[in-house]
């Protein structure tokens, strides 16, 4: 067997228990709703007798795929290794020939498959109401959902973290924050900025180490905004490439980072 086969075999079985998960058919179910709500909301906006705006039917259900997708990675991800552990079934995977590291990596990969096809299904989902609405199929909305796909690796890289750091409800916690700032952080750069500039120059202790508290939070926390390219795909914009491309690197980056510090507390865990 390949060194890589433990780890391929780990993935699979993290594919196989992921896969079954309720949580993935909900997901399913609640995005076939927003479709519902999101025409709703375009026949209001475009009133008596006006056809419902495509735009708006495309923003809100590509905006339900986006937070659904997080839902679910987050669920999964930060219950994915403590289950193996509150089972002990991590003690007979870890029996074989394969290391920690590997373990996470597969766990990772596993659900990586997962929600490659959860979000084909919910892709399908999103261009068949946008096509009623009268909306086509376009290169800007492919690379659209392919960034919320990248964007939902580098959430499950957290989530599983934050899954061999603590307990499934406070991963699950931390996760979502991390979500959430993650669409946030140039605000906290340019918030920090601000508070220098309003102390002007004698500025004290506080307002510098909450400028330097807030650069610490922008550099450590994921930039999720590199990937939204929700704008982009329905109103038409030009496709920055150059963005897609460092985007791509910064996600791998990002998501070999978490995985090593995620090995790392793994190894250090009293099983």
């Amino acid at each position: 067997m390949s060194r890589f086969g433990p780890i391929f075999a780990v993935a699979s079985l993290a594919f196989r228990e992921s896969a079954r998960n309720r949580v993935l058919h909900a997901l399913l179910l609640a995005l076939v709703a927003a479709c519902g709500v999101s025409f709703l909301f375009a026949w209001a906006a475009g009133g008596d007798g006006t056809p419902r705006p495509t735009k708006i039917v495309g923003d809100l259900t590509l905006s339900a795929v986006i937070f659904l997708g997080t839902i679910a990675s987050i669920f999964l991800g930060t219950n994915l290794v403590f289950q193996e552990i509150e089972r002990r079934t991590v003690f007979s995977v870890l029996a074989r020939p394969i290391s920690r590291g590997g373990f996470v990596l597969g766990k990772f990969l596993g659900l990586a498959g997962v929600m490659a096809v959860a979000l084909s299904l919910m892709s399908v989902v999103f261009l068949v109401s946008y096509g009623l609405a009268g909306g086509s199929v376009s290169l800007h909305l492919i690379c659209a959902l392919f960034l919320i796909y990248v964007e939902l690796l580098v959430v499950i890289a957290v989530a599983l973290f934050f899954s061999v750091a603590a307990h499934p409800i406070e991963g699950a916690v931390f996760s979502f924050v991390v979500a959430i700032m993650g669409h946030q952080t140039s605000s906290l750069k340019d918030l920090g900025a601000t508070v220098l500039q309003r102390a002007g120059e004698d500025a004290g202790l506080v307002a510098t180490a909450t400028d330097k508290f807030l650069y610490v939070l922008y550099v450590v926390l994921p930039n999720l905004e590199r990937f939204n390219l929700r704008g982009t795909a329905i109103y038409g914009f030009d496709l920055p490439w150059a963005q897609v491309g460092w985007s791509l690197i910064y996600a791998t980056v990002y998501i070999a980072i978490v995985l090593s510090l995620a090995t790392l507390v793994f190894r250090r865990k009293v099983l």
